[in-house]
C-alpha cells in the first residue's frame, strides 16, 4: 500500500518509466528464477503489471486534464471574441480629443 501511495503522486512519465523498468527487469528476474523458484517470477510479473496499470491510469488522467484545459481555453477565446464583437457593434464611435501636455 505504501508503494501505491508513493506512485500516485508521481507524474505520468515517471510512472510509465517505472512500469517499463519493471518490464525490462523481468528477464533478469527470470534468470535468477531458476535459483529461487517460481515465486520471484510471479512477484515481478505482478509488479510489472501493476506498474503498467498505474502508467495507463496516469496517461488517462493527463489526457483528460489536457482535454478539459483545451475546452476551457476555447470557451475563453469564444467569450473574448463575442465581447470584442459586441463592444465594437454596440458603441458609437468616439471622436478623438485634443490633450495638452505640459
Amino acid at each position: 500500500m505504501e508503494l501505491e501511495a508513493l506512485l500516485l503522486g508521481l507524474e505520468p512519465m515517471t510512472a510509465a518509466a517505472i512500469g517499463i523498468g519493471a518490464l525490462v527487469l523481468a528477464p533478469v528476474v527470470g534468470a535468477i528464477d531458476s535459483m529461487t523458484g517460481n515465486q520471484l517470477t510471479e512477484t515481478s510479473r505482478n509488479a510489472a503489471k501493476t506498474g503498467l496499470i498505474w502508467a495507463f491510469e496516469a496517461f488517462d488522467k493527463v489526457q483528460s486534464s489536457v482535454a478539459e484545459t483545451s475546452e476551457s481555453f476555447q470557451d475563453l477565446v469564444a467569450e473574448a471574441k463575442a465581447e470584442r464583437k459586441s463592444s465594437s457593434n454596440g458603441s458609437a464611435e468616439v471622436a478623438p480629443r485634443e490633450v495638452t501636455v505640459g
